[in-house]
């Protein structure tokens, strides 16, 4: 056994945050409402058990914990699935809110983000 082995190897490290996220495509009659596990620069992880079937690529809305219901929209590719648990998905867009709202996760207080 190798020392890489087991170990997974990230371009962006991932945070632990429950972000609400709503998950849209245009062949859905509703958004999906979820929660995120983690997040990282590269894209995020969500709880839902609705994982058969979902597009390749759907619109995610990440509503930014500021208590003001401030959002902001990524296009979204999924890249892993754990079927009736939940989707890997990678971000296909960037945002300065994103980077911001990672600084703010990783100082532990992601409630405190002001200047969005």
């Amino acid at each position: 056994m190798s020392e890489t082995d087991g170990m997974e190897f990230r371009e962006h490290p991932r945070l632990t945050a429950e972000i609400k996220v709503t998950l849209n495509h245009h062949r859905w009659v509703s958004p999906i409402e979820v929660v995120s596990k983690d997040i990282s620069l590269g894209g995020i992880f969500v709880y839902t058990r609705y994982t058969r079937d979902l597009p390749a690529t759907m619109v995610l809305t990440i509503t930014l914990p500021t208590g003001d219901d401030r959002w902001v929209t990524f296009d979204g590719e999924v890249m892993h699935c754990i079927p009736t648990v939940g989707v890997g998905i990678r971000f296909l867009t960037r945002s300065r809110h994103l980077d911001t709202l990672l600084v703010r996760i990783q100082r532990g207080s992601p409630e405190a983000i002001a200047g969005l």
